[in-house]
């Protein structure tokens, strides 16, 4: 990437507005390629779904999640992009063909079973008037979206769901599992490896090409998948099953039952858990010891992480400040699609110097919707989010070899020429 002088300088100024992390205009350069014992996180902006792919130090590859929850309401504050013109899906299996040379994907996880995670079977559908799913049809006539899109176009060699055996434990699957499950099955007989996620497992997700060349410096943690959360030490608790047991109810909200897992290479550590959220019930599942915040109890296993891509889109209903004490990122991404993900409560939570005393966190939505940006004009936490989210980014996080430093590029999400509009410095 270059640098020069006057690139440097506005970059030092706007330094103050981050704290530790300066960010360095870098317009017009294109987003540089994948390197060897570089970590690299893309959270790529469709505006109707959660999506990323990660590159290894060695060069495996992880794609996690590809949504196409597609709703008209939500289309007039979050814009898909590059545009209308192709499925959240399609424009995913796009941008990996323009990062990533192979055409095989090490790993496939999904975090848990919803639209704008996977992609849904509801085509043509609408619910309450508002719900209007598209998709495409194949020349063999089948009808796809979502991750299906990039099916099309790579092969996967791992599976992992966050229910896989188990999957109708809990009556909360949604349509979205009726298109992705025959799928897995057809594809196990052509050689997908599939097994179910081990909570507290360090080593099933791992590098495939080099480990030895990375041993010692690069780890993935299971963390917890289906309400079960790993212990700390050898095993794990069963939330959801105590739920069911104290309540009767089965019918378990597909959020609080997602997958997640740090991803640590020297001394940066990244959580990812799809939709988490505090409490399976509504009115919370209370113990004698009193109400059980499973957000926080996820968050006494994470840990302090570098980077930490919100749950559940940063929605009022997660990122609760037990969590945010125990995780303190030094920067905070979130998947969004809809202004109901950009809340104020939530960044003011993000950027409280209560909760992170010795530096300024950056927040990036990779989408800043006009309406939050209007009302928000003026707080204080506004100066933690950079100005070009205000017109979709994709997020880059690479991490470099030995994992002490990182750059955070956010590359224009208008168009498909991975045009670079600023750079964040981090260091441990």
């Amino acid at each position: 990437m270059k640098t020069n002088r006057r690139t440097f300088i506005k970059g030092s100024a706007a330094a103050a507005a981050f704290g530790a992390v300066a960010p360095l205009a870098a317009a017009d350069d294109v987003l540089p390629g994948w390197k060897p014992g570089e970590l690299e996180l893309h959270f790529i902006y469709t505006g109707c779904g959660e999506n990323m792919f990660y590159r290894l130090p060695d060069g495996t590859a992880i794609l996690n999640d590809t949504g196409d929850g597609y709703r008209p309401k939500d289309v007039a504050y979050t814009p898909l992009l590059p545009s209308p013109d192709r499925l959240g899906g399609e424009w995913v299996s796009r941008y990996i063909q323009r990062v990533y040379p192979e055409k095989a994907i090490d790993y496939l996880i999904f975090s848990h079973w919803h639209d704008d995670h996977i992609g849904h079977s509801g085509f043509g559908r609408k619910s309450n008037g508002e719900m209007d799913y598209r998709h495409r049809v194949t020349a063999d006539g089948r009808k796809i979206d979502g991750f299906l899109c990039v099916a099309e176009d790579f092969g996967f060699r791992r599976y992992f769901d966050h229910q896989y055996p188990a999957r109708g434990t809990y009556k909360s699957q949604g349509s979205c599992m009726k298109l992705v499950a025959p799928w897995v099955e057809e594809q196990k007989k052509k050689g997908l490896a599939v097994e179910p996620f081990k909570v507290g497992a360090l080593d099933q997700i791992a590098l495939q090409r080099e480990p030895e060349r990375y041993k010692g410096a690069f780890s993935v943690r299971n963390i917890c998948a289906n309400g079960r959360l790993w212990d700390g030490k050898d095993g794990e608790r069963d939330f959801a099953a105590e739920t069911v047991a104290a309540t009767g109810n089965d019918a378990l909200p597909q959020n609080m039952l997602s997958m997640g897992f740090v991803i640590q290479y020297g001394k940066f550590r990244f959580w990812t858990g799809g939709d988490v959220q505090p409490s399976f019930m509504k009115k919370g599942f209370s113990t004698k010891d009193g109400p059980i915040d499973y957000e926080a109890e996820i968050g006494r296993r994470i840990g302090q992480v570098t980077l930490c891509k919100m749950n559940h889109h940063g929605c009022s209903d997660a990122m609760g400040e037990a969590f945010v004490r125990m995780v303190r990122a030094k920067t905070y991404v979130s998947c969004v699609w809809s202004h109901w993900h950009v809340i104020d409560s939530v960044m003011e939570r993000l950027a409280s110097r209560a909760i992170h005393p010795d530096f300024d966190p950056v927040i990036i939505p990779n989408f800043m919707p006009k309406n939050r940006a209007e009302k928000y004009a003026g707080r204080p936490f506004m100066k933690n989010i950079p100005v070009e989210t205000h017109t979709g980014v994709h997020v880059v996080v690479k991490v470099l070899p030995g994992g002490n430093s990182w750059r955070t590029y956010l590359v224009d999400a208008r168009d498909e020429s991975m045009r670079v509009l600023r750079v964040i410095e981090g260091t441990a």
